[in-house]
């Protein structure tokens, strides 16, 4: 049920990028296009970090108590996708920023997903409201 709540919410959030930037992108302002990143952006987020963590709590072992680790160890291919993406898409910094609310929790916790899905969510919106507040006003 969780997994279906995070895929969509993931395709909710895509489907109005899509639609805001490449069908509706004519009819909408400047303004109107960057104050419709929250639409999209938190059903993304929330949604990302729900599978992740979802798919984390399900592959990792037992005895294994660090997220990170269990990342790091290459024995999950989708995972390994997901750090590539990340390494390309955001380097470095993005894949300490996108693991930081993974590491927080233990993945064997009772609701592991759906902290970490709402800590995410609360992480990359700070960081969103950092970009609009303090760089946006500067470009």
């Amino acid at each position: 049920m969780k997994k279906i709540i995070y895929l969509l919410s993931l395709f909710l959030g895509l489907g109005l990028c899509i639609y805001f930037y490449f069908i509706n992108f004519d009819n909408m302002s400047e303004t109107m296009l960057v104050n419709s990143v929250l639409y999209w952006y938190v059903p993304v987020i929330f949604g990302l970090y729900g599978l992740t963590a979802l798919r984390i709590s399900k592959t990792i072992d037992v005895s294994s108590d660090s997220t990170i680790k269990h990342l790091f160890s290459w024995e999950d291919s989708l995972m390994n996708v997901l750090l590539i993406a990340l390494f390309i898409l955001g380097g470095l910094v993005g894949i300490l920023l996108f693991f930081i609310p993974l590491a927080i929790f233990k993945p064997k916790s009772r609701n592991f997903d759906i902290y970490v899905s709402i800590l995410g969510s609360v992480v990359w919106l700070v960081i969103l409201f950092a970009f609009f507040v303090i760089l946006w006003p500067s470009l």
